[in-house]
């Protein structure tokens, strides 16, 4: 198609001249009627398509996408060279994403970002963004991700956290440590979206949750969300480095999280008196008695020990109120044997009236059970023994042509063991057979 015979009726000669040589409308005329031609002829072949796209290229830029989205045969090495000399880079690239060639692609548009002059047409780094997100090929995205956080952090951020690939996470977190809110965004997805079970990976989000906290750049509504979370974390994650987590934490405004980690290292005195002496938050402290995995009953002693001992003027009545008002409630789950023991023997029963109530009637239910528990063993007793009898108080005649099950040798004396199948056995034979 690239040349054109002209007919000229004036001087009734014809001549061969090139398509480039014809001015640029005549030229566009000339590409939409071939165009035209090759529509109608319905024929279709990887030479026509090639030409078809050539042409389409030429003539309506816009159609170009839809044509490609297609996917016609065609000849790749005359498509490129054709894109290549007309500057059409965008449309080599997409050229090239249509093909499966995503590397290429993404080259090609990295050279238009780093120029857009090269192609008015280039969108911009969605068209990338969206590419790698539909391919998921893990060596294209790694081999980009640094570039790509360079331009658009926040879009390359999105990426990671859609991608299905397998990346390399240590890689990535290097990327971001210096963008804090992004490396968190990230630690977050593998950590509790993903659920992955490298410690370190849970140390590093408790950490970055407290770098971000303590900032005092951060936001303070931020800073509350934040908290939110990271205490969240600290109660449900069992995979990061409490000692290191705790010595950071020390001496901060962050009580409720030191009482968390406490609590993590099985040190429970310590977690509920900072909730109570420091934080002064009873009610998270009763809620840690109550949603502890195990040994709550001990839990709620310890708490009420502490309500009881307390030696700071100012808080002691108030925690004997306190006090009063936990062992009330229908909630708390003591041993009442040890309850008590700790109280005070000036209280009067009025006092602790419903806390009382409740001990006896679950006293009452224990002793109740446990005498259900002890007939019922009577019985299975009873009926063990009652088939014993019925196997020892068996007639059993021996004779000499009583043989043994066992050794299959005849009876020397009265002596035997008879089975409960009949079967009769030497009683050496007996504990023979239990070894075998």
């Amino acid at each position: 198609y690239n040349t054109l015979t002209i007919d000229s009726s004036s001087s009734q000669f014809s001549s061969e001249l090139s398509v480039a040589e014809l001015e640029p409308d005549k030229r566009r005329e000339y590409h939409l009627q071939l165009l035209q031609f090759i529509l109608k002829t319905g024929v279709r072949s990887e030479e026509l398509n090639t030409v078809e796209f050539k042409l389409v290229s030429l003539t309506d830029t816009d159609r170009v996408l839809d044509l490609l989205k297609e996917k016609r045969p065609m000849d790749m090495n005359s498509v490129v060279s054709f894109l290549k000399s007309h500057n059409h880079l965008y449309l080599l690239a997409e050229y090239y994403a249509s093909c499966g060639f995503v590397s290429e692609a993404v080259e090609q548009w990295r050279l238009l970002e780093e120029d857009r002059s090269l192609d008015a047409r280039y969108p911009g780094l969605c068209c990338i963004i969206n590419l790698l997100m539909e391919t998921n090929i893990q060596a294209v995205i790694m081999s980009n991700v640094e570039w790509l956080l360079s331009r658009d952090p926040d879009r390359t951020l999105r990426l990671l956290i859609a991608t299905t690939a397998e990346l390399n996470h240590d890689h990535i977190l290097n990327l971001l440590v210096k963008q804090p809110r992004h490396l968190l965004a990230f630690l977050e997805e593998i950590v509790i979206r993903r659920k992955t079970a490298t410690n370190r990976y849970h140390t590093q989000l408790a950490q970055q949750y407290l770098s971000l906290l303590l900032s005092p750049q951060t936001p303070k509504q931020y800073a509350l969300n934040l908290r939110k979370k990271l205490q969240a974390h600290l109660l449900k994650s069992d995979k990061y480095a409490v000692s290191l987590i705790l010595n950071k934490i020390q001496g901060t405004i962050l009580k409720k999280e030191l009482a968390i980690l406490y609590g993590k290292l099985q040190e429970h005195e310590k977690a509920l008196k900072v909730l109570v002496y420091d934080v002064r938050d009873l009610a998270s402290a009763e809620e840690y008695c109550r949603e502890w995995p195990s040994g709550r009953e001990a839990l709620h002693l310890l708490l009420l020990k502490i309500y009881l001992h307390c030696d700071i003027p100012d808080q002691k009545d108030a925690l004997l109120e306190r006090a009063v008002s936990f062992l009330n409630e229908p909630t708390s789950i003591f041993s009442y044997s040890e309850v008590y023991r700790v109280i005070p023997p000036s209280w009067p029963i009025s006092l602790i009236e419903p806390f009382v109530y409740r001990s006896l009637g679950c006293q009452a239910h224990q002793y109740r059970t446990s005498r259900i528990v002890k007939g019922l063993s009577e019985l299975e007793w009873a009926r063990t023994k009652a088939a014993r009898v019925n196997c020892t108080s068996r007639l059993v005649k021996l004779s000499s042509g009583t043989y043994c099950a066992f050794c299959f040798h005849p009876f020397s004396d009265t002596s035997c063991s008879v089975a409960t199948s009949g079967q009769v056995y030497h009683p050496n034979c007996v504990s023979q057979i239990s070894i075998t």
